[in-house]
């Protein structure tokens, strides 16, 4: 779905980051900004999508400032704060090649 929808919010950083790709792969779309429903009253964030054509790789999360494996190549990270495992958290997203 493209547009910005709630995405759970105590979630592990790789059940987030599963639940995040698993939503792009379904429908076409890529994340653009993963940021807090301030709103909310129970702990959400919100997912924002844009159309996308193309298969993309899988996200990773991590906490900010700690990268990935170096084995790993990635995109630059997005950094943004969100619930993770229902508490407020900085991380980096970073989005994975393509597997061959």
């Amino acid at each position: 779905m493209v547009g910005t929808i709630p995405a759970p919010g105590d979630m592990s950083m790789s059940g987030l980051a599963a639940y995040l790709t698993d939503k792009e792969q379904l429908n076409f779309t890529q994340l653009t900004e993963l940021t807090v429903d301030p709103a909310a009253e129970k702990k959400l964030n919100m997912a924002t999508y844009i159309a996308h054509p193309d298969q993309l790789g899988a996200l990773l999360i991590c906490a900010s400032g700690k990268k990935p494996d170096q084995k790993t190549d990635t995109t630059a990270p997005l950094p943004t704060t969100a619930y993770i495992s229902g508490s407020k958290t900085a991380i980096d997203i970073y989005r994975l090649p393509l597997a061959s």
